[in-house]
């Protein structure tokens, strides 16, 4: 396991540097991440591996967008935003930059991960994202006390009221319109009537 997010901090690593900021003989890279995503023990691995020094901004999504469009998408060589807020921030913003993936060993992914994550990070032909960590959001129900409950919309049933917990985060709403029979990023284009 640790080898394997050693590599991917790499392939990031060596993409980032090719790509500008940093360049190739650079002595630092400066990472914009998630607390947890970057794990000391895989940071000081690279470090001595590769000489290069790691200096970590750990931020949210929100957070990241802010940083890189208050400086135009300069001050870090790699940022690690959730899948889903890279394409929109990249079409309003200009603040990442493509990988070049000549240069990506795809063998070290799992292929239907990186597959999907290039099928949701691609603006433009360009593909802005690679997948480094991931999860899913899950649906639990106690069968004892929702016996008929087995999706999402299921929990809307007024017989629910009062008993139902869920994250109000982007995954579960998207999760939501989805099994609404609704396309969530088809919205965002309907104008205000």
């Amino acid at each position: 396991m640790r080898s394997r997010s050693l590599m991917r901090i790499a392939i990031g690593a060596v993409v980032a540097l090719a790509l500008g900021a940093a360049g190739a003989q650079a002595a630092e890279l400066r990472l914009l991440t998630w607390k947890g995503y970057a794990p000391n023990e895989v940071v000081e691995q690279f470090e001595k591996e590769t000489g290069i020094k790691v200096n970590i901004t750990y931020s949210n999504n929100e957070e990241m967008i802010s940083k890189l469009r208050a400086t135009g998408g300069a001050g870090f060589d790699l940022a690690q935003p959730s899948q889903d807020r890279i394409t929109g921030a990249q079409q309003d913003y200009k603040i990442y930059r493509p990988f070049d993936l000549s240069k990506v060993n795809a063998k070290q992914f799992i292929a239907s991960m990186l597959e999907a994550t290039k099928k949701n990070a691609t603006l433009g032909g360009q593909v802005y994202g690679l997948p480094h960590i991931w999860g899913t959001d899950g649906l639990l129900v106690n069968k004892k006390a929702a016996a008929g409950a087995s999706d999402y919309l299921d929990l809307c049933d007024p017989k629910y009221t009062g008993r139902v917990s869920y994250r109000a985060k982007r995954p579960v709403l998207i999760a939501f319109a989805f099994a609404m029979k609704k396309n969530p990023f088809a919205l965002y284009n309907d104008k205000a009537k």
